[in-house]
Order: C-alpha cells, then structure tokens, then sequence
C-alpha cells in the first residue's frame, strides 16, 4: 500500500486555515487579551474623569479668587462701618462653602488617582 504525503504547501495552507478559523488560538490568551482592553478602557475612563475634575476644581479657584472683587459699599459715614461688617462677612461664608467644595473635588481626584494606580499595578502584572 502507497501513502501519499501532502506537498508543504498543502500543510501551509491547512494550518492557515485553522488558524483563520480559530483553532490555533488559545483561550487564556483570549482572555489575558480581554482583560488588557478592560483596564485600558478603565485607565481612559480615569483620566477623562481626573481631567473634568481638575477643570471643576479650577472653576471653583477662580469663583474663590473673585469673591468681592469690584464690590463697592455705599452708604453715609453712620452707615458705612454695619455695610462693611455684613460684607466681610457674606465673604467669609462664601469662601468657606467654596473652600468647601474644593475640598470635596480635590478629595474626588486623590481617590481616582488611587485608582487610577491600582489599575495601572494592575496592566503591568499583565504585561510581564
């Protein structure tokens, strides 16, 4: 009995073939692949939340900075220490409530960054 071998060419082709198809794939790989994409979504999603905040934080500085300006007090002499009293205060206030709010967005960007580091820890363990 004769075998007849196939020509490399045919072996070529069928293995292309397989791996077209799928078959040459391996399913961890697939997965190590999916999971790459998922922290690299995350890590875009991250930075485009940590550059909204910095733009509401720098909002908010310049809301503090402008607290007051060109604010003019009218009144007589007898009148003019009590305007001057409620203003100082009406400015504190609003400074402290803006400080307030600073706060709050400056804690929002130290939490994202966090973790924006666990999942870049997280990419590099991937990686290697």
């Amino acid at each position: 009995m004769k075998y007849k071998r196939l020509s490399p060419w045919m072996l070529s082709a069928l293995s292309a073939a397989l791996v077209t198809l799928g078959f040459g794939a391996c399913k961890s790989n697939k997965e190590l692949v999916q999971k790459r994409e998922a922290l690299n979504q995350k890590i875009n999603i991250l930075n485009q939340q940590i550059v909204e905040s910095n733009l509401k934080l720098q909002r908010l500085q310049e809301i503090y900075e402008n607290i007051g300006r060109g604010e003019t007090v009218y009144g007589g002499p007898n009148n003019m220490e009590e305007a001057r009293r409620r203003m100082r205060e009406r400015h504190e206030r609003e400074r402290s409530e803006v400080e307030e709010q600073m706060q709050t967005v400056k804690n929002e960007i130290d939490s994202l960054d966090n973790e924006l580091k666990i999942v870049g820890s997280e990419l590099t363990k991937l990686n290697k």
